[in-house]
Order: structure tokens, then C-alpha cells, then sequence
């Protein structure tokens, strides 16, 4: 009974900090969308780039601010892996941004599905990584179930289809690299985002002129006149406030994520998206009274019954490793003890 509690005990113990960085993480995301839907309609500022860059800025200020006051030791991590995971988020925001702007909602959102298989398949490729038969049809049920909620239309052009296709590797390779720089140079997520952000920032500076090229605002306006104009036309106290609240939420979201991939796995942060997806689905249909087809019905079911049984796939090679990990900690004392008898002797 003892071992038994104590394996329990250490479930608990290691899914906490998921579970915690899992809410963390949706109750930014979904800040950062309310926010942002504002920034863009409400207050005009149609510069996606520039608000990318901005985060950075104030994810970096926010980041050396809490390393200043003690909360974190700031560490010196090589510049190779920083410039690498820089290029890396530019690419993935960067083609996730005209993605959106070139392709219609539904196919956009496909690609977004297409993420997590994607992942699959590069940690396989790659890194040797396999997933079991178990997970790979818990994966599948749920994006067939995220597809019947969310999909509609699918048309797409060939240029489309290959924006879409790089959006998705660059989303993927985003998340799998999150992960093996912190385990691989041993630094907390404090340390990789304050260290890897000022490459971040200066990258975004010099593609963020072409913002124009990936709004569907028709503006007679480009580069820096266009910014100049939105100054002298719309620019207000509670705008700039908007934008830099929206800031604050990017650093949260950064963060979030961070730490999310890092106590999980870049799979895990995926299979948490698209339930985060379904529940805001489901509270619309609930709270707001959208309308809810069988065809929509039917894929949260498959979804969340996905996500169940991935969940429960985890949950048992937990509590098959921990009894490993409590003899092994019961023994140790032992032989401790019997080396310096036999030492004393």
C-alpha cells in the first residue's frame, strides 16, 4: 500500500507543473486574441510584423527586468543555437502570417492540424523518435474530430498550398527546437527567451517594412509612410496602451509556451492546443449560443475522445516507470548502508 501511495504521490507531483503551464498557456493565448482583435480592428494598427516585434521587445525588457530583480540568473548560452531558434520563430511567424493572408480560413486552419502529425513524423525522422500504435491512433481520432469542427472550406491555390505546407514545417520545427536547445544546453526557459530575443528583435526589424505585403488593408501607404500615417491618424492614449498590453500578453504567451514544451514535450503542446481549440467551441455553444451542427457535435466527441485516451496513454507509462523509480530509491539507502559497514570493517 505504501509503494503504491507513493507512486501515486509521484504522479501527481509530475503532472502538476504541465497542468499548471498547460492552463497558464491557454489563458494567455486566449488574452493575446482578444487583444489583438482589438489592436487590429478597433485601433487600425494593421502591422502584424511590427506587433510581432514589439512583443519581442517588451518579452525581452519584461525578461531582464525579473533577471535584474533576482528572479532568474541570466546564463551565457552559445550564439549558434540562439541565431538558430531566432531564424526559426521569424520563418514560423512569418509564414504563418501570409498563410492567413493568401489562403481561406478553413485551409488555414487544416494546416494548423497538420502541425502535430508533422511533428510526428520530423522527431522520427530525424531524432529516431517513434510514438506507439496507442498514440498514433489517439492523434488521429482527435484531428479527425478538431477537422469535422473546424473545417469548412478547403479551396486552395499550388502557391497557397505551399505557403500552407511551410507554415506547417516552420510551426513544427519551431516547437521541436524549443525543446532540445533547453535540454540541450541545460537552461531554464527564462534563460533561452532573455537570450535568443535581441536576434529575434533585429531579424523582425528588417522584414517588418513588408507588413503591407501581408495585410489585406489597401493602403496607399508603405514601409515607414505607412506607419506614419497610422501615427497622425490613429494613434491614441488607449491605442498605444492596447498595443503594449498586447505586449505583456506575448511575453506571457512566450513563456507560457517555453515552459509548456520544455515540461512535456513539443506532441504534448500540440494535443493542448486543439483541446483548447474544442473548449472554446464548446463554451460559444454554451455561454453564447452558437449554433452547434451534428456534424460539429460529432467532432469535439472524436476530439475530446482523443485527447482521453492520450492522456490515459501517459497517465499508465507513468505509473509503469514509477515503481521502477521508487525501488531504485528504496534501494540506494540500502547499499549505502552496506558499502560503509563493509568499508568501516
Amino acid at each position: 500500500r505504501s509503494a503504491t501511495m507513493a507512486s501515486l504521490e509521484a504522479i501527481i507531483q509530475t503532472n502538476i507543473k504541465p497542468i499548471v503551464y498547460a492552463l497558464f498557456n491557454i489563458i494567455s493565448v486566449t488574452c493575446i486574441v482578444v487583444v489583438n482583435k482589438k489592436v487590429f480592428n478597433e485601433h487600425h494598427f494593421h502591422f502584424p510584423i511590427l506587433l510581432v516585434l514589439i512583443h519581442t521587445l517588451i518579452t525581452y525588457l519584461g525578461l531582464r527586468l525579473t533577471a535584474c530583480v533576482g528572479l532568474f540568473e541570466m546564463k551565457d548560452l552559445p550564439l549558434y543555437p540562439r541565431l538558430v531558434l531566432a531564424a526559426s520563430f521569424v520563418l514560423y511567424n512569418g509564414a504563418s502570417l501570409i498563410n492567413l493572408n493568401v489562403n481561406t480560413v478553413g485551409f488555414y486552419q487544416i494546416s494548423k492540424i497538420l502541425v502535430t502529425p508533422t511533428v510526428m513524423l520530423i522527431n522520427f525522422a530525424m531524432y529516431s523518435e517513434s510514438t506507439t500504435s496507442d498514440v498514433k491512433a489517439a492523434v488521429g481520432i482527435m484531428l479527425v474530430g478538431v477537422t469535422m469542427a473546424t473545417v469548412t472550406d478547403v479551396d486552395v491555390t499550388t502557391v497557397g498550398l505551399m505557403i500552407g505546407m511551410l507554415a506547417v514545417f516552420g510551426a513544427a520545427q519551431q516547437q521541436i527546437l524549443i525543446q532540445r536547445v533547453q535540454k540541450k544546453l541545460g537552461a531554464t526557459s527564462n534563460q533561452v527567451l532573455v537570450s535568443y530575443t535581441p536576434y529575434v528583435a533585429g531579424m523582425l526589424a528588417i522584414v517588418s517594412p513588408l507588413d503591407h505585403m501581408i495585410t489585406k488593408e489597401e493602403s496607399a501607404h508603405s514601409g515607414v509612410e505607412s506607419y506614419m500615417n497610422w501615427w497622425n491618424n490613429y494613434a491614441s492614449t488607449v491605442g498605444l496602451a492596447t498595443i503594449f498590453f498586447s505586449g505583456c500578453c506575448g511575453l506571457l504567451v512566450s513563456l507560457s509556451t517555453f515552459l509548456m514544451i520544455n515540461a512535456t514535450s513539443a506532441l504534448t503542446y500540440n494535443i493542448v492546443g486543439h483541446l483548447k481549440t474544442v473548449t472554446i467551441l464548446s463554451m460559444g455553444v454554451l455561454l453564447f449560443g452558437d449554433s452547434m451542427s451534428t456534424k460539429k457535435f460529432m467532432g469535439i466527441v472524436f476530439a475530446l475522445t482523443g485527447v482521453i485516451w492520450y492522456s490515459m496513454i501517459n497517465l499508465r507509462k507513468q505509473q509503469q516507470k514509477q515503481p521502477e523509480k521508487v525501488d531504485a530509491a528504496n534501494k540506494t539507502p540500502a547499499s549505502k548502508s552496506v558499502s560503509g559497514s563493509t568499508s568501516t570493517a
